[in-house]
């Protein structure tokens, strides 16, 4: 076993789709999980259009269930256009995002939000939270990006709803996989949860793939960082490795694209 652990606004004008009804995603299960109100599901446009130069959309959180729900959002590419310009350089070339949950719109690029204190956002029963907001700057790439948003239970990593926007610009066809990257990458669950000593999960990156496998505490260090030769193998996490409290395990692709997990660790 190697290592121990791995093994890895401003407000812009909104696009506004008609829906000529309220669309509610959700998971269903035996978790107490968020429901997304009116997410939006497709952005087509022109780069030549002055009105996609910046790109917004917003989608309620709502809590239908009877528990109280304290919630963090992470941010995945399942596809994205070339050249994408994450992590974010300032002047750099390639199109680029942001998302904004709770008090904070946080970096181009941010992966997840602060999972501490006041960052978090608490929905009571029967209520619903608007401080979801997302934007895209394509900087003149055109194609196709897949941004997938996880919204997730602090207390429980199986309880998170996720969804995933399009954005289509100057696109032949408004589809994931239209880039030719690949879409194979997947994640098992991490087992056991919470960590007490080895957890373990299985990954599977694209054909001929490598990827880099980052754990993140809760306000966004870089805690562990590996590269992975194999195109598909076993992650291990060793609690000992870590204290007390919740983490993010992101795995990324060598085309970019990339998954995360959340983890509990207890001693």
């Amino acid at each position: 076993m190697e290592d121990g652990y791995l093994r890895p606004m401003k407000r812009i004008k909104l696009i506004q789709l008609a829906l000529p009804l309220l669309f509610v995603v959700a998971l269903q299960n035996v978790w107490a999980q968020a429901t997304l109100l009116d997410p939006i599901d497709v952005i087509e446009g022109t780069l030549s259009d002055p009105e996609f130069d910046e790109i917004g959309f917003q989608w309620d959180v709502a809590n239908f269930t009877s528990d109280t729900l304290v919630l963090w959002v992470s941010r995945d590419l399942d596809q994205n256009v070339e050249p994408y310009n994450c992590p974010y350089v300032k002047e750099g070339e390639g199109a680029y995002d942001r998302f904004c949950w709770g008090p904070l719109c946080y970096d181009y690029c941010a992966v997840n939000s602060n999972l501490q204190g006041n960052f978090l956002v608490t929905i009571s029963p029967g209520d619903t939270n608007s401080t979801f907001f997302a934007d895209y700057y394509h900087s003149g790439v055109p194609g196709v990006t897949a941004l997938r948003y996880s919204f997730r239970v602090l207390s429980n990593p199986d309880a998170t709803v996720q969804h995933t926007v399009l954005v289509c610009l100057d696109a032949e066809n408004c589809a994931v996989g239209t880039n030719e990257i690949s879409v194979e990458m997947d994640l098992g669950r991490i087992s056991p949860q919470p960590i007490r000593g080895i957890s373990a999960l299985s990954y599977r990156l694209g054909e001929g793939q490598r990827g880099l496998v980052q754990i993140y505490n809760a306000v966004g260090q870089v805690m562990k960082s590996r590269q992975v030769n194999q195109s598909q193998g076993i992650l291990y996490i060793n609690g000992d490795e870590f204290a007390e409290g919740a983490y993010i395990l992101r795995v990324e692709s060598s085309t970019g694209e990339s998954k995360s997990h959340h983890f509990i660790v207890q001693h």
